[in-house]
């Protein structure tokens, strides 16, 4: 009895030995598949990081830039009003009544309006709307004032037709006071001309710099970044501290500031219109813009009292003026997103015991994700988001590849530039959903109207090309734009509405108009104006003797 005792002890040593020999084992391989998917997954995390907070910086720089492009088209709509023209051509005051009221029709719709005002030549207010915290009036005729001494009449009067005067965002200022509270503002105006084009005065808009500042807030909330905007001396336009804002205009705040706070990563941002920087303090996002740029139309503009209370005006170039949009996410932020991450890869490290089937499973959707990641990059990198087109950099390894076959076996292709007629404004009156919807359609159309060996590609705005692979000659590719023009023609159905629009294209053909891919660039785009030049909605192909 004692034997066998003395045997199962030792089976059972045994059994326990190979066990923590086999779990060492197992334990070892599982550790070192765990390390490599922490380092993976840590990669990949950090980049999806930086590419969403890059990706969510461009998204609130173009709704900035809309927004200003909006602000404009209704200051430059209002500068083009047929009661105002009257009143101004006609001397018919009447006109008065109306105009206040579309203004004050606009200051009620738009609600971001502080006040929209027409001054004469000499600096008069002739109408003026306050929103009044949204209750607009318009103001009777005896409390209009006079304001040709301010700095932003002067600077939109010495305009000339269709230029708009910008003034940089600060607050408001009553009576030599911050107004309480606070509100951020922006003035934008345009001159005004009778029809003998001599300037009668100007048209103002107070836009309440609030609305695009909550816009930014409200895109920020997509992102786990903390959004900022910065003016270019480092203080704080925006912040998630409002108590660390607008310290060059209040006192108090003065040494509130992003430079101060952080000097290494102002250094680096002043460096650079776009970076991105990771550092002990956390991932800092940073993209430039140009207020005094931001628009449809040329652009000049005053300082105004931007820079300090008091300060005297002075002009300033609108490359000089910029905002720093920021976006940062602290390190203690990023530490627990990867120690959650980690904590996630230890409960499956757990589960691997129990099966050995989950780590290929594991592993497997890690290469995945990872090559999913870099499709997407390549994606972005090659074709257009909205038509799922090849882009401008696309095209260019297209085009170039095309050349150096149609070289090597002697034989023609045709390049065509496509610019869609009537776009803009489609644009301007249907807005840009229904444009994005267009161009979509437009897309797609001329995929199907061309072979499967021809490329459709998408340059920008209502810019498109069409490469004609292998033709016989210039009728070939006469006959593939006439078919183009054709197909865009049939009007398209957005929204239950029928938008008609034409194209106008230009044909360059591989060897007659050039053996290099600049010269055929330009000969097709010029032929392309030549088309807009003389009617639209038609091609025309270039010369084979034009030089340029």
């Amino acid at each position: 009895m004692l034997k066998n005792k003395i045997s199962i002890d030792y089976t059972n040593k045994k059994i326990f030995r190979y066990f923590f020999i086999i779990f060492l084992i197992f334990g070892s391989f599982l550790a070192g598949t765990i390390g490599v998917l922490y380092n993976l997954e840590s990669k990949v995390y950090l980049k999806q990081l930086k590419l969403e907070e890059q990706v969510n910086l461009k998204l609130q720089l173009a709704l900035i830039s809309n927004k200003f492009n909006t602000i404009i088209s209704d200051l430059l709509f209002l500068s083009k009003q047929n009661e105002l023209l009257r009143l101004i051509n006609f001397d018919e005051t009447d006109y008065k009544k109306w105009i206040s009221n579309e203004y004050l029709e606009l200051s009620r719709k738009k609600k971001v309006y502080d006040q929209i005002r027409y001054l004469d030549k000499t600096g008069i207010e002739i109408v003026r709307v306050n929103y009044n915290n949204g209750n607009p009036k318009i103001v009777k005729e005896n409390n209009l004032q006079f304001k040709g001494n301010r700095y932003y009449f002067k600077d939109t009067f010495a305009l000339g037709p269709n230029e708009i005067f910008v003034s940089p965002l600060d607050l408001n200022i009553e009576n030599g006071q911050i107004e309480k509270p606070l509100k951020p503002m922006i003035r934008f105006g345009t001159p005004v001309f009778n029809n003998k084009k001599q300037k009668t005065g100007v048209i103002l808009f107070n836009y309440l710099g609030e609305e695009m500042l909550a816009l930014i807030g409200e895109t920020a909330s997509l992102s786990p970044g903390n959004a900022m905007l910065l003016n270019r001396d480092g203080f704080w336009l925006f912040s998630p501290d409002k108590e660390d804002e607008w310290g060059f205009m209040i006192e108090s705040r003065q040494k509130k500031n992003f430079s101060i706070k952080y000097p290494s990563v102002w250094t680096k941002m002043l460096s650079s219109e776009n970076c991105q920087i990771d550092n002990i303090d956390g991932l800092f996002t940073c993209v430039t813009i140009f207020p005094l740029k931001q628009s449809i139309e040329e652009v000049k503009s005053s300082s105004g009292s931007s820079f300090a209370i008091g300060e005297s005006q002075k002009e300033i170039n609108p490359n000089e003026y910029y905002w720093k949009l920021v976006s940062h996410i602290p390190k203690q932020e990023i530490n627990f997103g990867i120690r959650s991450l980690f904590i996630k890869l230890f409960f499956l490290a757990i589960l691997l015991f129990l099966s050995t089937s989950i780590p290929s499973w594991i592993i497997a959707k890690a290469i995945v994700r990872r090559k999913v990641y870099q499709t997407e990059l390549y994606r972005s990198a090659n074709y257009d988001k909205l038509t799922n087109l090849p882009n401008r950099s696309m095209f260019m390894d297209i085009i170039n590849q095309e050349l150096k076959q149609s070289k090597r076996y002697e034989r023609k292709f045709a390049l065509l530039f496509i610019d869609l007629d009537g776009f803009k404004a489609v644009n301007d009156t249907l807005g840009h959903d229904t444009g994005d919807r267009l161009l979509i359609e437009v897309a797609s159309r001329l995929q199907t109207g061309v072979r499967d060996s021809d490329t459709v590609a998408r340059l920008g705005g209502d810019e498109f090309t069409v490469i004609f692979s292998m033709i016989n000659s210039l009728t070939d590719a006469g006959l593939g734009a006439q078919k183009i023009i054709e197909n865009l023609s049939v009007p398209f159905n957005i929204k239950n509405q029928d938008i008609k629009i034409s194209a106008s294209i230009g044909v360059s053909v591989y060897p007659d108009n050039g053996d290099d891919v600049e010269r055929l660039l330009l000969k097709s785009d010029s032929a392309m104006y030549l088309a807009k030049k003389e009617g639209k909605n038609t091609y025309r192909l270039s010369s084979v003797k034009s030089k340029f």
